[in-house]
């Protein structure tokens, strides 16, 4: 899932920053673990009220929800708050009453609860099929790119993922194709590392 919202509080502890985000419609807790050999990983790298995007898996612990983030940035851009609220009422539409013409949906897979909505890829999770959002957005990546996530889409490796060389044999690309692609898909939030910075896997949409 993604989600834009405001920072309203942190919580720096020795495993995870824990940033309160506000999107207009409730507040829910981001979980953004640290690693502890990496400095910069250790402090908090966004301000009270800072807007942010955050890529990750909507989780509960002890009957609470909150994010496990696997990717988050500032928004630079006052327009994508606007967009990322007109792109969930639209998911959200598509998904309880379908394509447009059509009644009936999905149910009510946009919603993250408690009033919180994210756009999570029109239903789809993949690149190909019904989902507009997934394909435009790989349709947007270059051939490398594209090749790589459809090569992750189409393979078995859950949660996971797959590693660099396993990529490279797989598609026949040359490694650094590889992890030139890898860099195009994270910095657009659509892949991230699993077990080293070496093996990915594709964000849930």
């Amino acid at each position: 899932m993604t989600v834009v919202g405001q920072v309203r509080s942190v919580n720096a502890q020795a495993t995870n920053i824990t940033y309160r985000l506000d999107d207009g419609t409730a507040l829910i807790d981001v979980k953004k673990w640290v690693d502890a050999e990496k400095a910069e990983d250790t402090n908090p790298q966004f301000g009270l009220d800072t807007y942010v995007r955050v890529y990750g898996r909507l989780k509960n612990f002890a009957n609470k929800k909150h994010v496990g983030a696997q990717i988050m940035r500032a928004v630079e851009d006052p327009n994508e708050i606007s967009y990322h609220m007109l792109e969930a009422t639209y998911v959200h539409l598509y998904l309880t009453k379908g394509p447009p013409g059509q009644q009936g949906g999905g149910g009510d897979a946009a919603a993250g609860g408690d009033g919180m909505f994210v756009d999570g890829g029109y239903g789809a999770g993949t690149s190909t099929g019904g989902g507009g959002a997934v394909v435009s957005r790989v349709a947007a990546c270059s051939r490398n790119a594209q090749t790589m996530f459809n090569y992750l889409n189409n393979s078995p490796g859950g949660n996971e993922g797959l590693h660099l060389n396993v990529i490279a044999n797989g598609t026949r690309m040359p490694v650094r194709d590889v992890m030139n692609a890898a860099d195009e898909l994270l910095g657009n939030g659509m892949i991230y590392t699993t077990m080293d910075d070496e093996t990915w896997a594709i964000l849930d949409y």
